[in-house]
């Protein structure tokens, strides 16, 4: 055989032998998954090219887009609506604002979520939030020397043992930003309210959940001056029952008509539960119907109510004789006039009562707010029941949750599909090149 022969043989079997070698190696690389995988240094370019994997910066400006949505919602959105109000101005006045039933969500308010579930721990985590920024952004933004509750608290502090309470109460405290260690913040004044300790069957049978009420936030009757008005806590819880507190409370308040001397101090009368309106009307601010009224219990066992009685109603306008009344329980805003015999001016007289809606966002109201007092640091030393012009106030609407929430869902089903998109995106591609391949017919014989 020639030698040019030989070499033809030789590098036909080298060209077979290196064919040989880089299939058995695309075949083990198969088998161990390689073929096909980028490199480390070009992952996130090849899987963005190919609709694999979304790439490291969609996931950091996802989080950006995240942060801005939520500092809106939850800090923003509450600057915003609160630099749409504005105190009413008064020559030396002093500023009060005026909250009613933050009463804050748990397991009675929604049972449907059980008792210490994440859904239950989310939906008291969302409503704490709103009113705590609530608070913070109006007593950062307008300092009012006086804050006022109309009751309403807790979501269901008469139903607590000692332990649960305490620790209801703290959570309380943080939400209202209750000041506590004398730093010269705002003066808090409450009255109770039902969710904090029941009415007066329940307070007649159980003394201490009103007694621990007041021994961490004040008395619920008293005689406060406020600029150069008196504001008069009553506890209405008790006014329609029987029993001690009772008692000391319809004691105090006809105390209050032996005080009505000259120079005479104008009052402001605070009570949890609203004056009977027979009219069922509530002004322009209102956003639901105005409620019929309910008393449930017999013998003046009262369990439940949502107005005071006309003989308590009346009895409680003319030992005051307040300028103003204030009051909550409602949930939703409502103003109307009263009529009373008043010793003072020697015939009837007509007193607007207003009932502030609630400050939460979970309390049935979509509208929330609180209330803007202007009182006068010299009211007079007459009597002058209608007040008018004395105290002027206004409210202030917070903002809407539910605009929040959908702002909030729309942002993640986009932050979803935009997670989702690349990986779907590979699934679709792979399921068209699978559909154009040939079909390959076995036949069995």
């Amino acid at each position: 055989m020639s030698t040019r022969r030989r070499r033809a043989n030789d590098d036909a079997e080298a060209r077979a032998r290196s064919t040989s070698r880089a299939a058995s190696s695309t075949s083990n690389a198969r088998r161990r998954g390689d073929v096909g995988r980028p490199r480390e240094g070009d992952e996130d370019g090849r899987a963005e090219r190919r609709g694999g994997r979304p790439p490291r910066v969609l996931y950091a400006s996802l989080f950006v887009i995240w942060g801005a949505v939520l500092h809106h919602g939850e800090v923003y959105s509450h600057v915003v609506a609160q630099r749409r109000c504005s105190w009413p101005h008064g020559a030396n006045g002093t500023r009060v604002m005026v909250t009613a039933d933050p009463q804050l969500v748990d397991e009675y308010t929604y049972r449907e979520l059980g008792r210490r579930s994440r859904a239950l721990a989310f939906a008291e985590a969302v409503c704490d939030a709103y009113v705590r920024r609530t608070m913070k952004a109006g007593l950062r933004r307008f300092a009012p020397r006086n804050v006022v509750f109309l009751g309403d608290l807790f979501g269901q502090g008469a139903r607590r043992n000692e332990d649960e309470w305490r620790a209801l109460r703290r959570r309380v405290d943080a939400a209202l930003w209750w000041p506590r260690n004398g730093d010269g913040g705002p003066l808090y004044h409450t009255v109770a309210g039902n969710h904090d300790v029941g009415y007066s069957e329940v307070i007649r049978h159980h003394p201490r959940i009103l007694a621990r009420f007041e021994e961490w936030y004040g008395k619920s009757n008293f005689v406060e001056r406020i600029g150069g008005v008196d504001f008069v806590g009553v506890n209405a819880m008790v006014l329609d029952g029987k029993g001690p507190a009772t008692d000391e409370t319809w004691a105090f308040v006809d105390g209050l008509s032996a005080q009505k001397k000259e120079p005479y101090v104008k009052r402001v009368l605070v009570t949890h539960l609203p004056l009977p309106n027979p009219s069922q009307r509530c002004g322009p601010f209102r956003n639901s119907q105005a409620i019929q009224g309910r008393t449930l219990g017999s013998d003046k066992e009262i369990i439940y109510q949502d107005y005071l009685s006309d003989e308590s109603a009346q009895r409680l306008l003319r030992a005051v004789e307040p300028v103003l009344v204030l009051s909550g329980h409602d949930h939703d805003q409502c103003e109307v006039t009263h009529a009373y015999e008043s010793a003072l001016a020697g015939g009837t007289v007509a007193v607007t009562e207003i009932t502030v809606g609630t400050v939460s966002a979970l309390n049935g109201n979509d509208q929330p707010s609180y209330l803007m007092l202007t009182v006068p640091e010299a009211a007079g030393e007459s009597f002058d029941a209608s007040g008018s012009g004395l105290i002027q106030h206004k409210l202030c609407f917070l903002p809407e949750i539910r605009e929040i929430l959908r702002t909030y869902a729309h942002v993640g089903v986009v932050s979803v599909l935009t997670i989702l998109g690349p990986p779907l995106g590979e699934l679709i591609a792979a399921a068209k090149k699978f559909e154009g391949r040939p079909v390959i017919a076995l036949c069995f014989r």
